[in-house]
């Protein structure tokens, strides 16, 4: 399971923090021998990651931040990756491959995002006021 560490995770913007605390408390509370509940969280992180991603491209845009797209399209395409995964969970092959997608590439495409879009993001807010 992926830990919310501060020295690893914590960007020091409040409201990003908070979003991406409650990104992983929910990755966490998954039962990983239980195929249904896979499949429930990934439908529930797929929801709030809508949410999620949404706040960070409203102060995206309220503050004209220089690397918007690439920021929004990088979100985009997590979002059609899991979207993607949940649909086709229909069958025991569908819900292997969720099941993968989730403990093998939701937490490094996260530790990624974070260490570099995000922190990137966080820290020009931070000179915005």
């Amino acid at each position: 399971m992926k830990q919310f560490e501060d020295e690893k995770h914590l960007l020091n913007y409040d409201e990003i923090d908070l979003l991406h605390k409650e990104f992983l408390d929910i990755y966490n509370s998954v039962d990983p021998n239980n195929i249904d509940s896979i499949v429930t969280k990934s439908n529930e992180l797929f929801e709030h990651s809508k949410k999620h991603f949404k706040q960070e491209e409203v102060l995206m845009e309220q503050y004209n931040y220089p690397t918007m797209r690439e920021h929004k399209d990088e979100h985009s395409k997590v979002l059609a990756e899991l979207e993607y995964f949940i649909r086709n969970a229909h069958s025991m092959f569908g819900k292997k491959m969720l099941k993968a997608y989730y403990f093998e590439k939701l937490p490094d495409w996260f530790d990624l995002h974070l260490l570099s879009m995000d922190s990137d993001l966080a820290s020009f807010l931070k000179k915005q006021g």
